[in-house]
């Protein structure tokens, strides 16, 4: 049987290794806008069936570095959404995973994949040097404190969420506008997290969006089960994938110097079940309930 090595830039030239890569997103972008990609920083917070997905396109669309975040490792429910996640990886920390994967794809690519869990304690240090913050966790305290941090220090941030049965959020929060809590009408707006009551008011909103989802068809049983602390959350590979192709896509217009779709409060709302499954959208009057999302 024909084998073929894998040519890296230890055989290639590493310059004309990366622009032979990227060679098919010329035309698209250019190459100036290609080149502040390739000296780009972004720091992705989860590396899951969102997370782990946006450190891929990462890799193939020729970011600089990548920094993902994430304390968990793989189980087999894994498998459904994760691109990272497969039969080997089961009981791998995710972050090892990623960064095996992702060098793979890129060896141009610079990496520092770091199992961990964010709080208030660490996420200023884990943000600080990069250009952009990619927020793909499940719980609602961890989604205010990197979004609120990635303010406090100036950078903008990605932001999504995914609710049964199809349904998704994306928007962009950037220094200099609305904040991730006030466009989203969270409670304990400026307070720290350190409040174990806060904690528990802002993790609750998920809990309203899974009763929310059983009015829009998901099981009222499953809803049940989840604010129990039973069950996961419903989330297929379509769902994932969709949240992970909008947020990356935001990025990429931010770090090329372009206007992003859904700058704050603006928002890309995705309904499969719906004769318009992606669209872009102002909040309404009030702004948005995130409970709702």
């Amino acid at each position: 049987m024909n084998t073929t090595e894998a040519v890296t830039p230890a055989d290639k030239d590493r310059d004309a290794f990366y622009w032979e890569m990227v060679a098919r997103n010329i035309g698209v972008y250019t190459p100036d806008e290609q080149a502040k990609l390739r000296t780009s920083r972004v720091i992705i917070f989860g590396l899951g069936g969102v997370g782990g997905y946006e450190a891929i396109l990462c890799a193939r669309m020729g970011i600089g570095h990548v920094t993902g975040i994430d304390p968990d490792e793989f189980e087999i429910s894994n498998i459904n959404r994760q691109m990272l996640a497969s039969s080997r990886q089961l009981g791998k920390p995710k972050a090892r995973a990623a960064e095996e994967i992702v060098t793979d794809i890129n060896p141009c690519m610079s990496v520092n994949f770091v199992q961990d869990k964010v709080d208030e304690h660490n996420v200023a240090d884990l943000i600080r040097g990069h250009d952009i913050v990619l927020e793909a966790v499940d719980d609602m305290p961890s989604r205010v404190i990197i979004h609120r941090t990635a303010r406090e220090l100036g950078i903008p941030s990605v932001g999504m969420s995914g609710s049964p049965p199809t349904r998704g959020f994306v928007s962009t929060f950037f220094p200099q506008g609305i904040a991730y809590e006030q466009a989203l009408n969270l409670p304990g707006m400026g307070e720290k997290l350190t409040d174990l009551e806060l904690r528990r008011r802002i993790a609750d909103v998920k809990k309203a969006r899974a009763w929310h989802s059983v009015g829009l068809g998901a099981p009222s049983q499953w809803a049940q089960d989840y604010c129990d602390g039973k069950a996961g959350w419903i989330i297929t590979p379509v769902r994932a994938h969709l949240l992970s192709l909008f947020s990356f896509h935001e990025v990429v217009q931010i770090l090329t110097g372009r206007e992003p779709l859904a700058r704050a409060p603006k928002g890309i709302l995705i309904d499969l079940d719906t004769s318009v499954p992606v669209r872009v959208a102002s909040p309404p009057e009030g702004g948005w309930d995130y409970a709702t999302l």
